[in-house]
Order: structure tokens, then sequence, then C-alpha cells
């Protein structure tokens, strides 16, 4: 069967629908691993019915348990029509669940309700008309589990029992009924949960009242008005405590946002959490600055324990499962990327995890200190050089059922994401360019959707900066340089060459972004240059004549890349064959390219260290050599056109 659904999902790439988060390699970032044991997708005809409405209203009324995930009551869907005409009305909801029934424009409707799929037939509607839709329904969709889109869990530590939900990216219909598009954002969400009444209950927007029911339960109502996607709608119950702060971003001129965090009744749980929560509000502050004022202001930021691995940014009120700074700043940072502006397809995804991983980056440089800064980018730049290829973009024949881990891979989609907007920070070379057009971003796409290609539009215009070949190397790209250097000293000055071999070579063959190169000389004198490589081969001549003791590439972690090697060179390097090898040391595939075209035949000899001849070839443009089948050791190359002869020592490992 797993097969089958494969080539099904396979078969519908026309479709727009959500796929399933990795969380592989992202240290508790968002948790949205999930199970997918069935399809729902399964009818050609859904693309013909599922986007010819705007949802402008939804209404959840449920009554809702901290022991299990059962639910019941009643979900109210307004929207417009914006086909020209509408007939068929379309939503998922777990087949697991009981419909109940269903009201259109008031009166009783049979939908098929069949595959975990609803279609009602309706007399025609044109393009304007407004409908609603009431549906009434009970049941649990599953039995809890980290892969569920309704949990129920345990705290031994608090002995708490709490149940959360989190929809990401189409669990949505495990508790209600829904059309999972990320085109569509609601207009406005009422959210009603009624509890047991020694209980609470957290979820999106301003909990407007709290109704004592007089048997033993409460409602909670929750409102938000502010637009907002499906998979970002939430609800967690459990035996909380509110404990709440407020930050004063600079733009309010000293009015504050509440930030509400609903946490265990437990001696011990506010404790123990306290420290770690009232950082939220330097953090939202700072973000503030750096991103755009918060773009919930007029509601709130919360935070709703749960037995969760990780967080997810839904809309205002996280679902967290503790509070250390990476992991908060990281779920606050989505606020603005992820939720206010939403990626627009699942191919897009950076949009908001890239840019909530580089809040984390942001705020250890400003609330922490920049060496944790620096250490936390080694460590995001160590990750994306631990493979050679894939790209930040999710190519869309990727994008499919059953290839979730790749939409959400730790490497490429947070830390390649995070890395690039670091790298396009160095490349503008002007912060206050770079979070100004940051914030003209937040507030051009504000309460909406966006692409990759819609960002790089907007600090394209806003710097003046030509960018196309950054994202096409970067984002669309794959892999990463390697850089080695060669330098000595002439009648001039210091003369160095710089040398780049990239690990995908048949797909982005060279990366034009500037490395800083900084010397050295000793006694704590040292001074950078900003080194723009303009091919494959960069030549640099200085007037620096002082003797250096070390040369160091990209010292301060700005751009992903590895270091091959860097040695005091001869008059080699100005060899007119004009040779680049790498990269060193090596693992597969040794790259010979040219800095100039020649339709001479060069000849390439590698001996070891024992002076055997190892490999021979001819070599007539830029190539590829295979040498993984060489044991790892030092081997010299070295290339003659039968006049000049060019010798480089390489390390295969």
């Amino acid at each position: 069967m797993k097969k089958s659904l494969l080539m099904l999902f396979a078969s519908l790439t026309w479709l727009s629908f959500a796929q399933s988060p990795h969380i592989h390699n992202i240290d508790g970032k968002c948790s949205h691993q999930h199970r997918f044991e069935d399809s729902f997708k399964n009818t050609a005809d859904i693309s013909l019915v599922s986007d010819k409405y705007h949802m402008n209203f939804l209404h959840l009324n449920l009554t809702v348990e901290s022991t299990s995930t059962f639910v019941e009551g009643s979900s109210r869907m307004d929207a417009i029509v914006l086909s020209p005409t509408l007939d068929t009305i379309y939503l998922e909801l777990n087949q697991t669940l009981t419909l109940d029934s269903m009201t259109f424009n008031g009166q009783l409707v049979e939908p098929v309700f069949q595959n975990s799929e609803l279609f009602l037939i309706v007399d025609e509607m044109m393009e304007g008309d407004a409908f609603s839709l009431i549906t009434y329904y009970h049941g649990a969709a599953s039995s809890g589990g980290f892969f569920s889109g309704i949990t129920s869990d345990y705290n031994n530590s608090y002995g708490k029992s709490v149940t959360w939900t989190l929809s990401e990216p189409f669990s949505a219909r495990d508790w209600f009924p829904v059309r999972q598009s990320l085109e569509d954002k609601i207009d406005s969400v009422y959210q009603y949960y009624t509890c047991i009444d020694t209980e609470m209950v957290g979820s999106n927007g301003l909990l407007t009242d709290v109704v004592d029911n007089g048997n033993g339960t409460k409602t909670y109502k929750w409102e938000t008005r502010y637009p907002i996607s499906f998979y970002l709608l939430s609800f967690s119950v459990s035996d909380y405590q509110e404990y709440n702060i407020y930050a004063k971003p600079a733009e309010l001129n000293g009015d504050s946002v509440l930030i509400q965090n609903f946490i265990y009744d437990h001696p011990n749980c506010l404790p123990n959490n306290i420290t770690n929560i009232n950082r939220s509000a330097d953090m939202l502050e700072l973000l503030s600055d750096k991103w755009g004022l918060y773009p919930f202001h007029e509601e709130k930021y919360g935070n709703c324990l749960a037995e969760i691995g990780g967080g997810m940014e839904h809309q205002t009120m996280t679902t967290i499962g503790g509070f250390n700074f990476d992991l908060n700043i990281h779920e606050m940072g989505h606020m603005w990327y992820g939720d206010n502006i939403t990626c627009a397809t699942w191919s897009d995804i950076w949009i908001n995890e890239g840019f909530a991983s580089y809040s984390e980056y942001v705020g250890n440089q400003y609330l922490n200190s920049q060496s944790t800064a620096n250490s936390w980018m080694s460590g995001v730049m160590n990750s994306v050089v631990s493979s050679p290829g894939g790209s930040v973009y999710v190519p869309v024949d990727e994008v499919y059922y059953g290839n979730e881990w790749r939409i959400f891979d730790g490497r490429l989609t947070y830390n390649k994401g995070a890395a690039i907007l670091h790298q396009l920070r160095w490349l503008i070379n002007n912060d206050s360019l770079f979070f100004g057009g940051m914030r003209n971003y937040t507030e051009e796409f504000s309460d909406s959707i966006a692409t990759g290609i819609d960002y790089k539009n907007s600090m394209q215009a806003f710097t003046g900066m030509e960018l196309d070949g950054y994202f096409d190397q970067w984002y669309f790209g794959q892999g990463y340089p390697t850089y080695s250097v060669e330098y000595s000293y002439n009648d001039v000055g210091l003369y160095f060459t710089v040398t780049q071999t990239a690990s995908m070579p048949l797909i982005t063959p060279f990366f034009d972004l500037p490395v800083e190169i900084k010397l050295n000389f000793g006694g704590g004198a040292d001074t950078s240059l900003r080194v723009n490589i303009t091919g494959n081969i960069t030549h640099v001549q200085t007037e620096i004549t002082s003797p250096i003791i070390l040369l160091q590439v990209d010292p301060n972690n700005w751009i992903i890349n590895k270091v091959g090697s860097v040695f005091v060179g001869t008059s080699e390097l100005r060899n007119e064959m004009g040779v680049v090898i790498g990269p060193n040391p090596v693992n597969n595939d040794l790259q010979v390219v040219f800095e100039k075209v020649s339709s001479s035949v060069k000849e390439m000899v590698a001996y070891d260290l024992a002076g055997r001849k190892v490999g021979t070839w001819n070599l007539t443009g830029n190539t590829t050599i295979d040498v993984a089948h060489l044991t790892n050791g030092y081997y010299t190359f070295h290339i003659t056109d039968g006049t000049s002869t060019l010798t480089r020592k390489i390390l295969k490992n």
C-alpha cells in the first residue's frame, strides 16, 4: 500500500498540498514529523473544486479533554465564491471522526464523506456569492502520539496531562474540517473551547471571555482578527497556570505587547522556567527592531507548554516543549516569517524555517554575545558542508507524499537556509541596508504569502543590488566552494592567488561571493581584505610589504565554504596555464579548471609519496577526475603543456 500511495501522490504533483517537515538534525526546533498511513488526496477532480472560494471566517466550538484526543462540537465556515461558478464544496476531515450533521446556509444537507474527504454538491453559485457551512462532528482521530495532528500525553515531573494540536502540514483534518490550501488565509477565526473547570485552554488571538457553565466546565473564548493559515490554528488544554510578562517595542512609543504563557500549575514549574520566559520580552523587542514591529501586537504573543519535542509556531500562541533560548526565539521568529508571512508553496519552506533559524543567530548576537553567535553559526556551517549537494529550494518534483523528510531537511531548509541569509548580509555589507530590507519585506508581504523569488525581488529593489546570480547559486543551486590560497611577495608587495572548486561542479560550478582574507603579522597586528571572487582563479596584488605569519580564509564564518590549502607559493602563481586543481583535501572528485581556454592538450600525471605513478590523464579542458580508488594519503599531480609544468600536492582522504 505504501508504494501505491507514493505513486498516487507523485501523479498529483499539479496539486498544491501540504507536506510533512523533517526535524532530523535541527536540534529540537519545530516538531513537524507526522504519520500519513492513509491517503486522503485520492480524487482527480479535487483541483476543480478545492480552490474556488475564500474563507473569510471560521468558528470552532469544541469540547476538549487533557487526557484524550476526543473532540466534540461544530465548525462554522463563512466563505465567498471566487470562481465564475461553484457547485461543489470540498473539505477534508479524518475518516475516524464521526460526522453528525451539516448545514448549508441554514439548511440540513448530506455531503459525501469518504476516504477522509467531504464533498457537498450545492445549487450553482456565482462569483461573489457568500455561503455558510456548519459541520457537527465528534470523535478521536488517533490514539495520540508524536506523529498525530492531535496528541495527549502526561508529564511525570509535574504530574499533568495535556492535549495539544499540531496541524502542519496536513494533519488539521485530524481535529476539524478544513481545506488545506496555503494560498488562502482565513480573515478571522473564533475558537471556543470547553473543558473541565480545573483546567485551561490556550489558543490563537485574544482571550475575550471565560464562561463558567455551571456544570463543572468552563468555555475559553479565543478570537483573532489577523489573517491566518489553516495549519497555524491550535489549542492546548491542561491544568495550567498563567504567567504573563510584557514587551515594549520601541515603535509602540511606550505601549506594550502581552506575552501570555500557559505553563503547568505545579509549584516547581514556574521557578524552573521563569528566567528563560522573562527573556522573551527582550527577544520580542529585538526582533521588532530587526524584522519590523511584532506583527500581531494588537493581540499578543504567547506559549502553551506541552509534551512536544521542540515547538510549533501556532500564530500568537506557540506550542512549546521548553524555554531554552534558541528554541524560544526560533518559534518567536516564526511570527514574522511563517505566520505573518507564510510560504506560498512547500517548495519555498525556506521563507518559514530559514528565516526563523536566522533569528537564533540574531538573538545570540545581540542578546548574548558575538562569540555565542559565532559558535552557533560555526555549527550551522559545519552541518551544511557535511554533504556536498542539495538545494535550499525544494524542487517541485521532490514535493510529494512520502518525501516529507526532504522538504523539512535540517541541513538544507534550516541550516543552509539560515546561512544564505547570513551570507546575504555579508554580500550587502551594510547592516542598516540589510535590516532595512528585512523590515521592508515584512511590511510588503504582511498578512500574506511569499516565495523565495518574492523575497529576492523585495531585497533587490530595496538595496539596488542585482541578486539573480546569488539566488541561482545559493537558493536554487547546490553545494559550496572550497578555497585554496597561495601567496608570495614581489617588487610591489604581497601577491596571492585564490582558487575555488565547487562541491557540485556539474550543477553549480562557481560561486562569486566575496571572501574575507585575514592577514596576521604577529604581535597582535592583523588586517582583513574583502576579496571579490571573479573566477575559479582570482589574482590579488597588494602593496603590503610586511611579512605575514598566518593567512586565514573566512575567519568569521560569513560564508558557506571549506578551506583547502594555504601555503607560500613561488613563480607558479603566474604560471601561464592558470590551473586550479582541487579541492584539497579531496574525497572522490578532483576538479581541474583552466583559467584560460586553450586547444592544446595537457598531460597530468599523479605520483604517490614513493614516486610510483598512480594515474595519467590527457586534458583538453576543464574536467573532473575520479580519484575514489586511490588510498588515503598525499599525492603529487604534475600538469605540463610541453613548455611549462605545474606541480600540486593533494591530500586524498
